[in-house]
């Protein structure tokens, strides 16, 4: 999802905890896809003049071949031309809502907004069409790709590309969670040669779609991308401490990138564990000890100073903090290694 939200302008740092940044990622997606054109490029009443709006809301515009005014037939082409090779390669959010999808002929609805970045990303492959009323969204999929899509997913080669996805996909959360932030370059390189096996021009499009719906995102220069984890507040400021002008080996064991897919390195469970227990039936109402915990920690990665960091906890209990909260605090601070925010070798 495209990182909408820079706090780096803000001045308070419970203004930029992991929670508060995820909300306002959901809030700027909603906003997007708000602004997105009523009507679907399979709607019978789509016409050329919606055509170009259409385009400019999907992943086609940015890509190489696309230049140009846009058709409706030529965008209904382009559309099932792709699909049986980009529906092996899709974020498992969107592969969850096309099965929910499919089962219900082609409309589902939800109150769960954790959803909304898969479903806009559907929406820019322009599969499918979204709305929202009130506290509830629907996504639409229209008849002409469901049986397409039924096809692909029989596709013996789906399964297949499902497992290679789900090691690409919890190798470059892992670097995420170490590094804070990855130029695109070689998580696309290994994109081609490990997931797709292929690097024709096709390729590096479905490649960039995927990386798009999987990860938090901000543009850079001639397309390219950066990925950045979903804690990092500002993403300017550690790209220009750590400089991208070479590439920077970074050589991990594997007890490290084991801790980096699953959030949480080895060094920093004790720390983690300790805080979240010392927050345990204190907190603020809206708040729980495991989310409180673990934005500390984060926090803690980007080098936020002792004292804010107590301000943000502060923030979310409801009592003075106890000497044993700030003991954890210290420690927490203390011990967590901070995002180094360096090139990673995919090679493992």
């Amino acid at each position: 999802m495209l990182r909408e939200a820079n706090m780096g302008h803000e001045q308070d740092w419970c203004e930029k905890t992991m929670s508060v940044l995820r909300e306002k990622q959901f809030e700027a997606c909603e906003r997007r896809l708000s602004a997105y054109p009523s009507i679907a490029l399979f709607s019978p009443l789509a016409t050329d003049a919606d055509a170009q709006s259409l385009k400019e809301c999907s992943f086609y515009d940015n890509e190489p071949g696309n230049e140009g005014l846009a058709t409706i037939g030529g965008l209904r082409e382009k559309v099932l031309e792709l699909l049986p090779s980009e529906a092996l390669f899709l974020s498992n959010g969107e592969s969850v809502l096309l099965e929910r999808l499919l089962v219900a002929h082609g409309h589902i609805a939800s109150d769960n907004w954790d959803d909304i970045a898969a479903a806009e990303a559907l929406a820019r492959r322009l599969w499918c069409s979204f709305s929202a009323e009130g506290e509830e969204w629907s996504l639409d999929l229209p008849e002409a790709l469901q049986e397409p899509l039924l096809r692909a997913f029989n596709d013996p080669l789906y399964t297949q590309a499902k497992a290679r996805l789900f090691r690409y996909d919890a190798t470059i959360h892992g670097l995420l969670y170490i590094a804070g932030f990855l130029p695109s370059s070689q998580p696309l390189a290994f994109f081609l040669k490990d997931v797709m096996r292929r690097d024709d021009a096709g390729a590096i499009n479905v490649a960039y779609r995927y990386m798009k719906a999987s990860f938090e995102y901000f543009a850079d220069t001639d397309r390219a991308i950066i990925l950045v984890h979903p804690g990092l507040a500002d993403p300017n400021r550690l790209i220009v401490m750590m400089g991208l002008g070479g590439e920077i080996t970074l050589t991990l064991n594997e007890e490290t990138l084991a801790g980096g897919m699953n959030g949480l390195l080895p060094e920093e469970e004790p720390l983690h564990e300790t805080m979240r227990f010392s927050l345990e039936g204190f907190m603020r109402p809206e708040w729980d000890a495991e989310e409180a915990a673990e934005d500390l920690r984060i926090l803690a990665k980007q080098g936020v100073s002792l004292d804010e960091m107590a301000e943000v906890m502060a923030s979310v209990i409801c009592v003075r903090p106890t000497p044993v909260m700030k003991a954890a605090l210290r420690a927490l601070h203390g011990g967590t290694p901070h995002w180094i925010g360096m090139t990673a070798n995919l090679q493992h």
